[in-house]
């Protein structure tokens, strides 16, 4: 069968400006786990707390217990009952992560993806936004928006309430503390995720972390140390928040101890990420 040369084609725009590499890098990651049904099991799974949440506030104001709900409770409207159910959201919060965002630079270690992604003009601070981007919007999933529409709901049912409240000021706060708090988390799995280069393994150390660190804290709270309960990884991020929400201490620490040491932690991260992700220059 014969070859038939073409010949050189003319480069010609499309006119099209392409996509920062960054945002090209954490669609794909976005999309790609949307695509299986256990995924999207798991996050429908993660919303029947907020449909509980929704149902309760409702039955609850139609028998007039408008003061039930407004309480600082889980059930409650007020800007603590919806820190509380963020803290609540922790299970889903470590299984969509650890599934969703151990294997993302694990991989590419292991396929020795890091030489291609770097072959071409990407540099460090956009891979590693686009890989935490990737973590943040499963995060939001599960703990933002699940509060928006639960502030929304809630506003429609108790416009009495107060529409300050519910439609700016607890969705603007739940907005700064899970940007934060997403931020920190995408750093420090990422970090675990470049240490490794088997997801299976990131997926251990990220669960240790988790429930490792929760059940100590629930022994070090039955010994009554209270100033140990700074172990907590999750119970942390919370913890710092509480005086974001006008709530109580979620641990026996100050917040201003917990946010020191998500400031630690998150600069470890920092660091390690520097350390092992390395751009690879091509030289022709």
């Amino acid at each position: 069968m014969p070859v038939y040369d073409r010949g050189y084609t003319h480069w010609e725009s499309s006119d099209e400006q392409a996509w920062p590499a960054w945002w090209v890098i954490a669609r794909r990651g976005i999309t790609q786990p949307l695509k299986s049904r256990w995924i999207l099991f798991l996050i429908i799974g993660s919303w029947v707390p907020a449909l509980v949440k929704a149902v309760i506030l409702y039955f609850s104001l139609q028998a007039g217990d408008i003061l039930d709900v407004l309480t600082g409770g889980w059930t409650s409207i007020d800007a603590e009952g919806f820190l509380a159910f963020m803290e609540g959201q922790r299970f889903p919060v470590f299984a969509l992560l650890a599934i969703t965002g151990a294997g993302l630079i694990a991989t590419d270690r292991q396929d020795n993806g890091l030489s291609l992604y770097f072959s071409r003009p990407l540099g460090l601070k956009s891979y590693v936004a686009g890989k935490g981007l990737i973590i943040m919007f499963y995060y939001f999933l599960v703990t933002l928006f699940p509060t928006f529409a639960l502030c929304l709901f809630s506003f429609f049912i108790a416009p009495e309430a107060g529409a300050k409240d519910l439609l700016l000021l607890i969705p603007l706060k739940a907005t700064v503390f899970c940007f934060l708090t997403g931020t920190s988390l995408s750093l420090i799995l990422l970090a675990f995720s470049a240490l490794g280069k088997r997801t299976i393994f990131v997926m251990v150390w990220w669960t240790i972390l988790i429930t490792g660190t929760e059940a100590m804290h629930l022994i070090v709270k039955n010994l009554g140390k209270n100033n140990l309960e700074v172990v907590n990884f999750l119970g942390n991020y919370h913890n710092a928040g509480a005086s974001l929400f006008s709530a109580d201490a979620r641990l026996g620490v100050s917040p201003w101890a917990s946010l020191f040491v998500v400031l630690l932690l998150t600069v470890a991260a920092i660091v390690v990420l520097y350390k092992r992700i390395r751009p690879v220059e091509v030289v022709s």
